[in-house]
């Protein structure tokens, strides 16, 4: 319970919200990997209804845990489908209220390296470590091992100690983006609006892992106006774009 409220508190600090003046508002815990759409889509939103939104953003573990132990979050948009079922099953949401807002893709990238994973050999005494979230505890991380053992690298970048992990896939982002690794297995939504990293990314094929489909939810006793007023707004033309712009594919409900 300490540890959820605390992580709540701590997320709380680097909230980006819309239009300070407005009075009515809402509060998202999205999943890291969706932190920029997100940005884009709450700023167009609070533009177009007056409506504040907060975000709280973190690993999609620990915003689950933050739920469990009572964070006033009214909506949820998670990296997997495993944690808002489970919320479902636990009756932490509003009946009905879950569905898939986008399907994540990942890719290959490095600021140093060629990014093709055809290519990438972990003898290479230039190769420090190759970075991936955690895959025991984020989405982005079991689809990233699966690719890596698709390719045949897994267990020689493992031996070599070669492989590291991030929390979650943001955090694996940041260990190539500091040059602490080399190559990084990440979101395509961290690259999609960065010009400048166009030719540093290798698209993994999507049939080299399994699909990472992202749902949300809204939080039991939540639902108001302008929660649903976010849902419809995510279901418009607009905000369809926006999401597609970062990489993601649209799931269905």
């Amino acid at each position: 319970m300490l540890y959820a409220l605390l992580g709540f508190i701590l997320g709380l600090v680097s909230i980006e919200s819309s239009d300070l003046g407005a009075k009515e508002r809402i509060h998202i815990a999205v999943a890291s990997n969706f932190l920029g759409p997100m940005k884009t889509l709450s700023k167009d939103f609070s533009h177009r209804t007056k409506i504040r939104v907060l975000l709280s953003k973190g690993p999609t573990g620990m915003l689950y845990a933050q739920i469990k132990g009572g964070a006033p979050y009214d909506l949820f948009f998670a990296a997997d489908v495993n944690r808002p079922k489970r919320l479902e099953k636990e009756g932490l949401i509003e009946a009905g209220s879950r569905f898939t807002y986008a399907k994540g893709k990942l890719v290959s990238w490095s600021k140093s390296f060629s990014p093709d994973l055809n290519l990438l050999n972990p003898n290479n005494p230039q190769l420090r470590f190759v970075a991936i979230a955690n895959p025991k505890t984020a989405p982005y991380g079991k689809a990233a091992l699966e690719v890596l053992n698709h390719f045949g690298l897994g267990d020689s970048l493992k031996k070599k100690t070669k492989l590291t992990y991030g929390e979650n896939v943001g955090k694996a982002y940041h260990y190539v983006a500091s040059g602490n690794a080399q190559i990084g297995l990440v979101a395509l939504s961290y690259l999609a609006h960065s010009k400048k990293n166009q030719e540093k990314i290798y698209e993994i094929p999507q049939n080299t892992y399994s699909e990472i489909i992202q749902q949300a939810a809204i939080l039991k006793g939540r639902k108001s106006g302008p929660v649903l007023k976010f849902l419809e707004y995510l279901n418009s033309s607009k905000a369809k774009k926006i999401i597609r712009s970062y990489g993601y594919d649209l799931g269905k409900s």
